[in-house]
């Protein structure tokens, strides 16, 4: 039977490649807002904000929550990216 941490390296390994080799400098966007407007960029960084302001994860209670903290951080950076 095939252990966790055999699993584990599959996945870690399988993401790392993923990520380098995925995507070329190219293709990433660099103009502000094309494809939100100022408002809807505000609009959504707000309202992220405000989420994140009422939510209970906890970072030094315990992993997952300190995860929950982690990805909500993302969110709200996505949310105020003009980027995006």
């Amino acid at each position: 039977m095939i252990s966790i941490k055999v699993i584990l390296k599959i996945i870690v390994l399988g993401l790392l490649l993923n990520g380098c080799a995925s995507k070329s400098e190219k293709s990433k966007n660099t103009i502000p807002y094309k494809y939100r407007t100022p408002e809807h960029v505000k609009m959504a960084c707000e309202n992220q904000m405000k989420e994140n302001a009422n939510n209970n994860a906890n970072a030094g209670s315990n992993a997952g929550n300190f995860l929950l903290g982690v990805i909500k951080g993302l969110e709200e950076d996505w949310a105020c990216d003009p980027l995006k």
